[in-house]
């Protein structure tokens, strides 16, 4: 209780937010164009808020959403917002539940790029509509929220971790890194955060509730498992609870009768979505975070080290260190579900 408490009430105020970010087109004077992001759902919620702070500050940011309509919206809304930046917004394609695109949008990226400075695995779905009870699948027969909000993301960065590895060769070190969207809710995930078989496959319930705890969970043992397997490369990889926030991530939690009062009380109990991306600004440039020491780190808001539940922990661990290895074992299935996808 006392750990979900200090998640969500009387937080520290923000290391780093609109008012103290560093300049992004002259952070490094070797940068001619200036430090690249991709920020995954960056057209709304907190992705929108990030992009936002970023551009203020001159970034380079590659904004990747499924709908153009919607990015191109998003993009013309944050440009009127600040007409003085002197950086960049593109739309990236991207739909995270088809393994198909992910590829699609990694080979546009590498067409038009160089370098990738930071990686925002921010987009997710939480309780996709339908009966409680019922279970919507992606394309290629996944549980949508794992899909989405795991493999998804895991083969984007998998895709992308040469650009990375290739930019954290001349860039400062522990400035490289990939950020995973975790969330408060992992903490209502079963015993070590992910259930597995004797596959090593996940066991996933038939609520979406659920299973939408297993994917926040599963995204901190991904974020570490990534983490040991870059350090050597110099990017960091860390995992962050962006925090309690009134966004439209919520949306299928809606009953259509109510919808207004439960606009109303969101709005008294739950954060602005801005909080957020200072939590994400945090995770992806802080200086504070280093890769000897915060590989594999979880962020709570709005930019603090936190930890996870000691079971969760444990599955971070190898049996030779005396934990159950999860980490690994969901690594290895994360790979065997999309490696006709590389």
């Amino acid at each position: 209780m006392g750990k979900s408490w200090s998640q969500s009430a009387w937080i520290p105020n923000p290391p780093i937010t609109e008012k103290n970010i560093v300049d992004q087109s002259g952070k490094y004077r070797e940068l001619t164009m200036g430090q690249v992001f991709i920020v995954t759902g960056g057209n709304a919620g907190v992705g929108l808020q990030l992009a936002k702070i970023l551009y203020s500050a001159n970034a380079r940011i590659y904004l990747a959403g499924r709908s153009e309509r919607r990015v191109t919206e998003a993009i013309e809304h944050i440009c009127c917002a600040f007409p003085d930046s002197k950086g960049n917004l593109s739309w990236l394609p991207l739909d995270l539940a088809d393994l198909r695109s992910i590829k699609r949008a990694a080979e546009q990226f590498l067409n038009q790029e160089k370098r990738l400075d930071v990686l925002w695995n921010n987009a997710g779905v939480m309780f996709p509509s339908g009966a409680i009870k019922s279970q919507q699948v992606s394309p290629f027969g996944h549980d949508i929220q794992m899909s989405t909000n795991v493999l998804g993301p895991y083969l984007l960065t998998s895709l992308l971790y040469q650009i990375l590895k290739q930019t954290a060769e001349t860039a400062p070190l522990n400035s490289v890194r990939v950020c995973w969207a975790s969330s408060l809710l992992s903490e209502l995930s079963p015993q070590g955060g992910v259930d597995m078989d004797d596959s090593g496959s996940p066991i996933l319930s038939n609520t979406r509730y659920t299973n939408y705890f297993v994917s926040k969970a599963a995204n901190n043992l991904i974020a570490f498992e990534f983490g040991k397997r870059c350090k050597s490369a110099n990017v960091l990889s860390v995992a962050f609870n962006p925090g309690n926030l009134n966004t439209e991530l919520t949306r299928h939690l809606m009953v259509p009768y109510l919808e207004s009062v439960e606009r109303l009380l969101q709005g008294l109990v739950l954060w602005p979505p801005r909080y957020g991306a200072y939590t994400e600004l945090y995770a992806g440039l802080s200086p504070d975070l280093t890769i000897e020491q915060h590989s594999g780190a979880y962020i709570w808001p709005w930019g603090r080290i936190g930890h996870l539940r000691p079971d969760i922990e444990d599955s971070l661990r190898s049996k030779i260190q005396g934990g159950s290895e999860k980490a690994a074992k969901l690594w290895a299935w994360c790979d065997q579900e999309t490696v006709n996808f590389t």
